[in-house]
């Protein structure tokens, strides 16, 4: 039971510090809302335009938005000098992985549900129809964003190039995540039947599961690094 209780405890701790702090929340919103404002007057697009160029736009907004925000993820930790409470804390160091992850996952989602509307608006997009699906790519792809996103920034926010490593580090394996997060979002909004995009949601499926097992395995040696 302690286990969970720890998980709890730190996704609690984590929203109630961000919704107070409101500085992550403002820069990712902010650059989201760049992205969105610099493609929408660019690009004069019709309906079938719109439906091929969408997916990437959607992502390139939530991607690096998502990097903003989980680069920072331990930075509180650092500033507050809580990594050695963290590191002798007698607890598994497992449970403080999955309680930042989840944190961070429900963090990204919610900016997501935020900013989608407003690829809605700009975008004219016709997707009332497609919501749950696109729900379920925005949950799978964030998931697997945020296991890698957790490790890294662990991994990185104590040394003093962190803003430089830790896309570097990130960015080249989260390439799987965002073409199957490309790929069946463009399914999705064209309208396509689920089977013919289904192994790219199975994809994201099979690199959250793998990437979440190793990264819980792996984050007592990087806490304690």
């Amino acid at each position: 039971m302690q286990f969970f209780k720890v998980i709890q405890w730190i996704v609690w701790k984590d929203l109630v510090s961000e919704i107070r702090n409101r500085e992550n929340v403002s820069s990712m919103f902010f650059f989201a809302l760049a992205v969105i404002l610099i493609f929408s007057f660019s690009f004069s697009m019709d309906q079938a335009a719109t439906k091929e160029l969408m997916p990437g736009i959607i992502w390139v907004a939530f991607g690096f938005t998502g990097i903003i925000g989980l680069g920072k993820s331990f930075l509180p930790e650092v500033q507050n000098d809580c990594m050695e409470y963290l590191q002798m804390a007698p607890v598994s160091k497992g449970a403080i992985y999955l309680g930042k992850l989840f944190g961070n996952i429900l963090f990204l989602l919610l900016a997501e549900i935020i900013l989608f509307p407003l690829f809605i608006l700009f975008f004219n997009l016709d997707i009332l129809d497609k919501l749950p699906i696109i729900l379920l790519i925005f949950l799978v792809a964030t998931m697997g964003l945020s296991a890698l996103g957790t490790l890294f920034s662990a991994l990185t926010v104590q040394i003093r190039a962190r803003e430089v490593m830790f896309p570097i580090l990130l960015l080249p394996l989260a390439v799987p995540v965002f073409i199957g997060a490309v790929e069946s979002t463009r399914g999705a909004l064209n309208g396509d039947p689920l089977y013919l995009y289904l192994q790219w949601l199975e994809l994201l499926a099979v690199f959250d599961l793998i990437f979440m097992i190793v990264s819980f395995w792996v984050f007592e040696f990087i806490l304690d690094y």
